[in-house]
C-alpha cells in the first residue's frame, strides 16, 4: 500500500499512511450509520427546517451563492436560527455524525459545524458547494493536520472560500493548494489538506486529484477586490437582512416549535 506521503503532489505531505487513512473512513462510515438511524427522527425533522430556511431566504431574491453565504452567515450570527436566538462560535462534542450542522438549531458549533450547515442549505438549493478542509496557522501546513473548514462557492466564473466562522470572511486561491484572504491588510493563509476528504467519505484519491487540477485553473483568474466585496457586497447584503428584522423574528418565532424538537433529540439531551 502506498504512503500518503508518496502523493505527495495530492496529499500535500501528509505522513499518515493511505491504509490508515481508509481504515478512519470506514470507521466514520460506521459511525454515522449508526448515528443515522438512532437519531433518524431528529434528522428529518432538521430536513424540515432546511427546507424552511430555503423558503425565507428565497423571499429576498438574492442573485448568487455569494449573496446567499453572507446572509446565511448574517441568520446564523443573529440566532435567528437557533433554540434560543443566539448562537455561540464554540466547539461542542455533542454530534450527530454525517449531519453536524444540527448544531446550528442547539446554538453552538465551530467551523466544522457551520461548513456542514452551509452545504446542507446549499445542496436544498441546488447549488453547488464543496468544502475545503485545511490547516490554518503559521507556516505552510506541510505534515500537519486539518484544524479548519471552509466551503467554496463559485461568484462571476471565479472560486472563492467562505468563511462562515469567521464573518464570512473570503479566500481565494493563490496556488493550487494555498488560499489566501481576500484583503489588504491580512495575509492570512488555509493550506489544503485533502486526505480529510477521504476520511469524511466525500473523495477518492482520483477525485483529489481532480480538484488540484481544478483549482490550478482557478489560480489565474484575478479576485475580487476586498473593498468591493465588504462594501458593495457584503455590507449591501447584511443591510438587506437587517431591514427585514420584522420578517426574520417572525420567521424565528415560527420555527420555534421545530427547532424545540430537533434540539430536544440531540445527543446531549438523549
Amino acid at each position: 500500500m502506498k504512503s500518503v506521503y508518496n502523493e505527495k503532489r495530492y496529499l500535500n505531505g501528509d505522513q499518515e499512511s493511505l491504509e490508515y487513512i481508509m481504515e478512519l473512513r470506514n470507521e466514520h462510515l460506521k459511525q454515522v450509520h449508526e448515528d443515522y438511524e438512532k437519531y433518524y427522527e431528529t434528522i428529518s425533522n432538521y430536513d424540515l427546517f432546511l427546507d424552511e430556511i430555503v423558503n425565507e431566504l428565497l423571499k429576498y431574491k438574492l442573485d448568487n451563492p455569494l449573496e446567499y453565504s453572507i446572509a446565511l452567515c448574517y441568520l446564523i450570527d443573529k440566532g435567528y436560527l437557533s433554540i434560543d436566538n443566539k448562537f455561540k462560535h464554540k466547539e461542542s462534542n455533542d454530534e450527530i455524525n454525517g449531519r453536524l450542522g444540527i448544531n446550528v438549531v442547539s446554538g453552538r458549533g465551530c467551523c466544522r459545524n457551520l461548513a456542514d450547515f452551509h452545504k446542507d442549505i446549499f445542496d436544498k438549493m441546488n447549488i453547488t458547494s464543496k468544502q475545503f478542509y485545511c490547516y490554518e496557522g503559521i507556516g505552510n501546513g506541510i505534515n500537519k493536520w486539518a484544524n479548519h473548514v471552509i466551503n467554496l462557492v463559485e461568484y462571476n466564473d471565479n472560486l472563492y472560500g467562505v468563511d462562515l466562522n469567521n464573518n464570512a470572511i473570503l479566500y481565494h486561491l493563490k496556488k493550487p493548494m494555498i488560499m489566501s484572504l481576500i484583503s489588504a491588510f491580512n495575509s492570512s493563509k488555509l493550506t489544503y489538506k485533502p486526505y480529510y476528504e477521504i476520511v469524511m467519505g466525500e473523495s477518492n484519491l482520483e477525485e483529489i486529484k481532480n480538484n488540484i487540477k481544478m483549482f490550478e485553473i482557478y489560480t489565474k483568474k484575478k479576485a475580487i477586490n476586498s473593498l468591493l466585496y465588504d462594501i458593495e457586497i457584503k455590507y449591501r447584503i447584511r443591510d438587506l437582512m437587517k431591514t427585514n428584522k420584522s420578517h426574520l423574528e417572525k420567521f424565528s418565532e415560527s420555527t420555534k416549535v421545530l427547532k424545540k424538537i430537533i434540539t430536544s433529540n440531540m445527543p446531549n439531551n438523549m
